[in-house]
This record gives C-alpha cells, sequence and structure tokens, in this order.
C-alpha cells in the first residue's frame, strides 16, 4: 500500500511521483525525492542506469559508451549529493593528473603541445603553444581578466550576444579566437559558436578557471549514477529497468499517470528525462497542449552530437586522459556543420582523443580503451563514415603509433545516442549529446526551468535549465526541479 503525500491511500500501483528515465538528471531527482519521503517510481528502457552514461563491463574493461570529461573539478553538485544521499563510501572522486594535453597546430604546419597539470597552468606556457607574440599574450590576459571579472548583471545584458560576436569584438589574434571558441563553444557545450550564448561562455571560463576542470569517479563515472538509483531503492521507493514507458496519462490538463508495454501506473506527478521533444510530441502528444507551445517545442535548438570511435589496444599509449587537437583556424560554425553533412569538410576540425584506462581498475593489465571523436549535427540517419576518416586523419598528427595497437574497433555516432536515451521524433535530431542549447535564443528562457503546462509534469536533464558541462548541467537541474516540484506541490 503506497501513501500519497496529502495522506491519500492508493493501491500498489500508485506512486507520490513517477520519474522517466534514470540518466543523470532523472536518477539524482528520484533520489532526492525518495530521501524526501516520496514513493517514487523510477522508469528506465535500459538495463542499467546512468542514460548516455550508463556504465559498460566488458572484456576486462569498465567504462561508458561515449568520451567524459568531467567539470568543474571541485566543488561540485556531485560532492554536495555524495553527502546528501549518504554515499561516501560508494562514490569516490579521482582527480587526475595530468587534466590533459592541447595539440595545436600553427599557420607552419607546426603542432605545438602543452600537458595540463591539475594546478592553474602558466599563462607563457599558452602564449607558446598559440604562437602569440608579446602584443597578443597581453590581449591573451586581458580577455580572460575581463571573462573572469563580469558580474552577473553583465552577464545578463550578454545572453544574446553569440561566443562569436563577442569574442570578434575583442580583437584577438587569430590563434587565441580559435582556441576560445573551439574549447570554451564546441568542447564545453557541444555547440557551434555562433549560436552558444556569449554569456554561457563567460560562465564556462569563470567555472573552470575557479574550480578547475577534469574529474572522475573509481568504477566510472556512469557508477555514480547507479549510485543515485540504487538509493531509491534503499530509501525504499522502487525502479524498473527494461521498461520504456509509451504514454503519459493526462486527463483534464492534469498528470494522472503513465503507460508501459504492460502495466500502468497513477501518479499525480511525472518528471521526465527522456527530452522535452520526445516527452511533449510522443509520450504527452502534442494535442495536449496549445499550439503555440508545441511550435516552441519544435523549433528549441538542439546543441551538437558526436561521431567516432572506441579503440581497444594492446598497449597503453596515452598518457593523459583527455588530449584536445585545433588549430589557428578551428572555429566551426553551424553553417560548417550543415556543409560536412553533404560532404564539404573544413580543414581545421576540433577533435578529441581521451582514455579512462588511465585510472585504477577501468582496463586489463597492459591494455587501454582510447576514445576519439568530433562534432557533428544531431540527426541519426546521418551518414558518419566521412567523420570517421576525418578523425583518423587528426588522430594520425596526434599519435600515429596508435594504429599498430588498435585490437578492436567500434564506432558511434547519433544514431547511437538516440537508441541509447532520447528518442528522435523530429527529422534530424535526437542524437544530441546533452539536449537544448543554451543559445543566444535560449539561454535565460524561463520556459526552459523544467516546469510545463500540464499540471503534474516537469522535465529534468539538460533540456531543463541547469548549467554546467554535461552530466553536471543535467544533475544541476535535477536540483533545481526538485525545488520546483516541492515548491509546487506543497499548495496542492
Amino acid at each position: 500500500m503506497k501513501i500519497f503525500n496529502d495522506g491519500a491511500i492508493l493501491d500498489n500501483n500508485s506512486y507520490d511521483v513517477i520519474i522517466i528515465g534514470a540518466g543523470p538528471g532523472g536518477s539524482t531527482i528520484a533520489a532526492l525525492l525518495a530521501k524526501a519521503g516520496w514513493q517514487v517510481l523510477l522508469v528506465d528502457k535500459n538495463a542499467v542506469p546512468g542514460g548516455k552514461m550508463l556504465p559498460v563491463h566488458k572484456d576486462g574493461f569498465d567504462y561508458e559508451m561515449f568520451p567524459i570529461n568531467a567539470v568543474p573539478s571541485r566543488n561540485t553538485l556531485f560532492e554536495q549529493l555524495t553527502q546528501e544521499l549518504e554515499l561516501e563510501d560508494q562514490i569516490h572522486v579521482i582527480y587526475p593528473n595530468p587534466v590533459g594535453r592541447f595539440y595545436f597546430e600553427l599557420p607552419t604546419g607546426e603542432i605545438r603541445t602543452l600537458e595540463m597539470s591539475d594546478k592553474t597552468p602558466s599563462p607563457f606556457g599558452f602564449k607558446r603553444l598559440l604562437g602569440l607574440s608579446w602584443i597578443g599574450f597581453f590581449k591573451f590576459m586581458r580577455i580572460f581578466s575581463k571573462m573572469i571579472s563580469t558580474k552577473p548583471d553583465q552577464l545578463e545584458k550578454l545572453a544574446g550576444l553569440s561566443a562569436l560576436e563577442y569574442i570578434d569584438q575583442q580583437n584577438l589574434p587569430k590563434s587565441l579566437r580559435s582556441y576560445l571558441l573551439s574549447v570554451y563553444a564546441e568542447g564545453f557545450f557541444q555547440s557551434s559558436p555562433d549560436r552558444l550564448s556569449a554569456a554561457a561562455m563567460i560562465r564556462a571560463v569563470q567555472q573552470t578557471t575557479k574550480d578547475g576542470g577534469g574529474r572522475y569517479y573509481i568504477g566510472g563515472i556512469g557508477s555514480v549514477f547507479v549510485a543515485f538509483a540504487n538509493a531509491v531503492e534503499r530509501y525504499g521507493s522502487r525502479v524498473l529497468y527494461n521498461t520504456r514507458v509509451e504514454k503519459i496519462l493526462v486527463e483534464d490538463g492534469k498528470v494522472v499517470g503513465i503507460k508501459t508495454a504492460n502495466d500502468q501506473f497513477l501518479t499525480p506527478v511525472v518528471i521526465s528525462s527522456a527530452g522535452i521533444q520526445p516527452t511533449v510530441l510522443k509520450l504527452v502528444g502534442e494535442d495536449v497542449f496549445k499550439p503555440e507551445y508545441v511550435t516552441w517545442v519544435k523549433d528549441l535548438e538542439m546543441n551538437l552530437a558526436s561521431v567516432g570511435y572506441r579503440w581497444f589496444l594492446n598497449e597503453p599509449l596515452l598518457t593523459s586522459p583527455m588530449n584536445i587537437f585545433l588549430t589557428y583556424n578551428s572555429v566551426t560554425t553551424l553553417e560548417d556543420f550543415r556543409n560536412m553533412e553533404h560532404g564539404i569538410f573544413p580543414d581545421h576540425n576540433y577533435v578529441y582523443l581521451g582514455t579512462t584506462s588511465l585510472y585504477p581498475g577501468l582496463a586489463p593489465e597492459g591494455k587501454q580503451l582510447v576514445y576519439a571523436c568530433m562534432s557533428c549535427l544531431g540527426d541519426p540517419k546521418l551518414d558518419i563514415k566521412p567523420y570517421l576518416q576525418q578523425v583518423r586523419n587528426t588522430v594520425k598528427k596526434m599519435q600515429p603509433d596508435l594504429f599498430d595497437h588498435i585490437e578492436r574497433e567500434e564506432t558511434f555516432g547519433p544514431r547511437t545516442i538516440a537508441g541509447l536515451s532520447r528518442d528522435s521524433v523530429l527529422p534530424g535530431k535526437g542524437g544530441e549529446d546533452y539536449g537544448t542549447l543554451l543559445s543566444i535564443t535560449q539561454y535565460g528562457d524561463p520556459r526552459l526551468d523544467g516546469s510545463s503546462p500540464i499540471d503534474g509534469l516537469y522535465y529534468v536533464g539538460c533540456d531543463a535549465g541547469g548549467f554546467g558541462l554535461g552530466t553536471h548541467q543535467a544533475v544541476d537541474s535535477a536540483i533545481n526541479v526538485y525545488q520546483l516540484v516541492l515548491e509546487s506541490q506543497k499548495h496542492k
């Protein structure tokens, strides 16, 4: 027997709240509500929690399907939640050193490198890396000082300006311009810099300057969300895996439950981590919403996706967990990404090469799992072959001996992401890495706070506001929506 928060007695298929999706946002809010005494049902279509970051155990390797670089390093919401959910004995953070390495190609074709330790890097290292003159170096110092000192009220005024427009106003050397826009737009937010809000980019600079970049966990970051989902049951609630939600049930403008293939579950509150577009257009149905809301949902800008390889090596070649390749001209606009869909590739792509096998217990002795990828549009029907060739060509510049040590090769792209997490419900969309983009038209939009026009329906994850890099943004949204749900429901 279940009891609603208002004291009403319910049958065994009734819950205070149902959360769809046990990814970072869903598992977080489910655990918080379960600890708060709510009778929670957490439902996920996969066999294990974690969403895009679900853990994989195969051939002696423990890993995630996609590369992960958790940012910031310290003072994170993950630390707060570990304590809040009483998981100190299960979640153990790793602070890598070195954090990463930059590979920067100059106009001459020379490739310079800079290893990033877990300490504040010397700005002189960037002077050499980017090939800056002393005048360029002073501009480097000035732009970072300017961004770090930008106040919240000033940020608000920059929300409608793109990162590209903001940087181009600063009259920076070409290599510095490329570094900033590649790392803090495409690298941080999986966004082209002409669409990302300058306010979001500046906040990212402030966050990484203050609390660093690069963090991982013993057992993998997916193990964090496994611990969160397990906490739901520890606090007396229920988790259902291998269960796909077919419909969110709405009557008279109010949520009343969900329908799966084999059952129905009643609840006055549903929190969906399935993505705002799949939730509105498929799980609820657009006929339930006003036409203008449906149009807004359909037109939401999404971030980019990743396409690349998982290479299983017979020798541990990489000595840094995160290796980034960029050039003096790596600024890739939305038009560039659209051209790539038609086979027109620039010669300046940003490429990520990384491994989690440097951390304890994640790979067999003497072996290494390597991720190599670049960005693309989130169309699950995208032909990934030309992108894979682009990645291979770049990795040959970074680590040419790697190709002599590949034992096994797997590929991933937007289709992989759509199959693992959110469903594709609109042409050309569904395979994005995170969700809705913090773009010049969407940054700070109050409609992306996790609420919906349906009484009792909420969204969580990177489609529900929040801020940060990937998983941190999803967890941030969960904390925000948790407070929103508590506040909304206590008045009923």
